[in-house]
């Protein structure tokens, strides 16, 4: 009785695995999809980032990430919220600002990190007027090494038991308000 209910378990298990792999091959490579709601639960997690100014005078901190896929485009955008404290602890300038990125996916990571990101839109709270040249120049060289060392999403064991060879840079797609993930075969086709 117990060999007949393992063969049964083996059998449904294999036929289950097949239909995947024949649903998602049907109409050419395979497709994973991420919104931005996806990639804002993952980004949330790697913020905030701080950076120290002026040899420790000052810190630079980007808070509250907010991830948007424009319609049309192929960029992602990113709206992180800027404080730079003095070391007396008192706020010396705040706002948001927009960053416009490109998304490559790195092995290493196993993640869909930005590139090439561009700084936009800033907007202060403050009555200064806006950031200066330097403080805009480290906000720049911040989301450099972000986008450089921490993936924005990391794909899980179970995105990456469906992909059935390599990725690749024409494998990731930013298209109709998604990052899309089409999964070649094992020659990247």
């Amino acid at each position: 009785m117990n060999a007949r209910f393992f063969t049964r378990i083996c059998l449904s298990a294999g036929l289950l695995a097949a239909s995947a792999l024949a649903f998602g091959q049907e109409d050419g490579p395979a497709t994973l999809r991420f919104d931005a709601a996806q990639l804002q639960a993952a980004a949330e997690g790697g913020f905030p980032l701080q950076r120290d100014l002026l040899e420790g005078f000052a810190t630079l901190s980007l808070s509250q990430p907010k991830v948007r896929i424009p319609v049309p485009g192929e960029r992602v955008q990113l709206e992180l919220d800027y404080d730079v404290e003095l070391l007396t602890s008192r706020s010396a300038e705040t706002g948001r600002f927009t960053v416009s990125s490109g998304l490559r996916y790195d092995p290493a990571t196993r993640g869909l990190h930005l590139a090439d990101p561009q700084l936009q839109d800033f907007q202060t709270l403050s009555s200064r007027g806006g950031l200066d040249a330097g403080t805009r120049g480290v906000v720049n060289a911040l989301m450099q090494d972000y986008a450089r060392d921490r993936p924005l999403y990391q794909l899980t064991e179970e995105e990456l038991a469906q992909v059935p060879g390599q990725l690749t840079a024409q494998s990731l797609r930013v298209e109709d308000g998604q990052v899309v993930l089409r999964l070649g075969s094992p020659t990247g086709e």
